[in-house]
């Protein structure tokens, strides 16, 4: 990482808590000249949201404001007509798009240098301006060409990595197989070295099936794709245990002898993690690329 990292916050829904998710995050933080700050929005939207606030100007003297493209010009009026409203706004989806785009792209450029914090989107209305992905894991991994995103949920000492994402249940056993689990192991182990300074993490990987499949039949995902997967990473030298049945892993708290958990779908890994974060988890993605195609 660069000396002087910047770090770029995306403006998120405006009809919903993006802006106030993000305000309220800056104003406790002090940069002491360590990193610099800025937020991606229309200028207007982000002076609107700091006066709703009561934030008063010399609060965020040392954030700058970068506009995203086509909506440099947007004036205050049209600014408060779409912050905080609520429901499903296009026009607010719009904006949220475009401060996305916008940072992601300057990310990209300055992949060392730079990081992406990015606040909340309303997905249904992401959905109708044409965005076909679920959400913003597999859009930046679209914007950027990754192979095999990672989503990575962190609350303090426990992170929680997921083999798949925003799949309903039902399809969760067709959404995997022993090539994905494996490619998404190397990305975890990379990341955590990479990301978290982790010289040699240890992973452990959850089964999918109530008591890690030992009641089923010999031919269910235990046996034919996690299994397969986790000896291959094995030998790959990725330091990884397992297959552990989920309830009795985080009823003990098993994973605080890990690094990282390797969940095979999202309520799986991120009800427990949610639940030891109160509030406090962040997700991290792992694996994109250093720059826009």
């Amino acid at each position: 990482m660069a000396e002087n990292p910047r770090v770029l916050f995306t403006l998120g829904d405006p009809s919903g808590i993006g802006p106030e998710v993000v305000l309220k995050a800056l104003l406790p933080l002090r940069l002491g000249g360590h990193f610099s700050m800025a937020v991606v929005g229309p200028p207007a939207m982000w002076d609107v949201a700091a006066k709703e606030m009561g934030v008063l100007p010399p609060q965020l003297n040392e954030v700058a404001v970068i506009a995203p493209e086509g909506f440099a010009d947007m004036g205050e009026e049209e600014a408060g007509r779409l912050l905080f409203s609520g429901g499903v706004s296009a026009e607010a989806a719009a904006v949220a798009v475009a401060s996305l785009r916008t940072a992601c792209d300057l990310a990209a450029a300055a992949p060392e240098s730079t990081a992406l914090v990015t606040a909340p989107l309303n997905k249904r209305a992401f959905h109708e301006i044409g965005e076909a992905a679920p959400g913003h894991t597999e859009w930046l991994a679209d914007r950027l060409g990754a192979d095999m995103p990672v989503m990575l949920m962190v609350a303090g000492d426990l992170r929680v990595a997921l083999a798949s994402t925003h799949v309903p249940v039902r399809e969760v056993p067709g959404s995997i197989s022993e090539e994905s689990i494996l490619s998404r192991l190397r990305v975890l182990t990379e990341g955590l070295k990479r990301r978290f300074g982790i010289e040699e993490p240890r992973i452990a990987m959850l089964a999918m099936n109530p008591h890690g499949g030992a009641d089923a039949e010999a031919d269910i995902e235990e046996q034919t794709i996690l299994q397969p997967a986790l000896e291959r990473a094995r030998s790959e030298g990725i330091m990884t245990e397992g297959l552990f049945a989920a309830d009795s892993f985080f009823g003990r708290a098993r994973w605080s002898s890990y690094d990282a958990v390797l969940a095979v779908y999202h309520d799986q890994g991120l009800v427990p993690l949610k639940m030891y974060a109160e509030g406090g988890g962040v997700n991290v993605t792992l694996g994109l690329p250093p720059r826009v195609p």
